[in-house]
């Protein structure tokens, strides 16, 4: 079958005209009306008839447009997926943890953007176990996570560590002590990361060697967002547990301050590594090289 014939078919059943879909697919009325009866004729019926209120379609007619809207709408659709494809070629799509994303990241990304001036980043920040999750269903090639991959998921993916990091308890500096012991931990009113948060789980590891269970503690607010948890220790006495890559701009400029818990020495416990992770098999392409290499020769 004719595919330009079956175009014109379509087109003229859709605007109801020939003259009309004559504009459209700049092809003159006669040569329009030569192409319908080319079609008929290979088809071996009548697809459709002229009426004072435009075309109608035969009932073969009806079935042929049905089968001919398919067709056109997948021409397009696989257009529009060719030029996706040629869209994403230019685009570096990062899935990072909350932490690492949504500081270090985001200024290592500056630095990066720099050198690769065209290309455009698409960077999203999530969950390290739902990181984790979208490298191996696909929907990114390339991740940051917090700590390590689960065994399981260590046979499917590659991880390599690049930068080094620690949780720590820190505090609006009003706060009069600058050292407590672990059991006062649980009578400072507290924010935390939410439970799914790789930062949570470290701190719940950590002080269940202590003894102390996460019920224990005085909770007060639970986010899965740093900056809410920043703001509510920046006013109140509230203190939380939150990587110190995160707080340095505090720190530094005093709003905030380290609490040391002076009869542990199991802050191990507390240190961890952010990595860069792939699925094994999965070869990078040019530009997620780049940025891989980028990270690793500047941290």
């Amino acid at each position: 079958m004719n595919l330009d014939y079956l175009k014109s078919f379509y087109y003229i059943a859709q605007c109801n005209s020939i003259s009309k879909a004559s504009e459209i697919l700049h092809v003159t009325q006669p040569g329009l009306s030569m192409q319908l009866k080319s079609l008929e004729s290979e088809l071996g019926f009548s697809l459709m008839s002229r009426s004072n209120k435009g075309v109608l379609l035969t009932s073969e007619g009806e079935i042929v447009y049905d089968y001919a809207k398919s067709i056109f709408t997948l021409e397009e659709n696989m257009y529009n997926s060719i030029n996706s494809l040629e869209q994403k070629k230019n685009t570096l799509f990062i899935a990072s943890c909350k932490t690492y994303g949504s500081y270090q990241l985001a200024f290592n990304i500056c630095d990066f953007k720099d050198i690769h001036s065209g290309l455009d980043i698409c960077m999203d920040t999530y969950n390290t176990s739902e990181v984790i999750d979208k490298i191996l269903s696909h929907d990114y090639n390339m991740g940051i996570i917090k700590g390590h991959c689960s065994p399981e998921a260590k046979e499917m993916i590659e991880e390599v560590p690049f930068y080094d990091d620690e949780i720590v308890l820190c505090i609006n500096p009003s706060y009069s002590k600058d050292e407590i012991k672990i059991k006062e931990v649980k009578r400072i009113p507290l924010i935390m990361r939410d439970s799914d948060s790789g930062t949570y789980k470290m701190v719940k590891r950590f002080l269940g060697k202590s003894g102390i269970d996460m019920s224990d503690l005085d909770i007060l607010i639970r986010s899965n967002c740093t900056e809410i948890i920043k703001s509510s220790i920046l006013k109140s006495c509230c203190a939380s547990f939150v990587s110190k890559s995160c707080i340095q701009n505090e720190l530094k400029s005093g709003q905030m301050k380290i609490i040391k818990i002076s009869d542990l020495d199991n802050f191990d416990d507390l240190r961890f590594s952010y990595h860069l992770i792939k699925r094994k098999q999965y070869k990078l392409n040019t530009y997620e090289q780049s940025f891989y290499d980028f990270l690793l020769k500047n941290q």
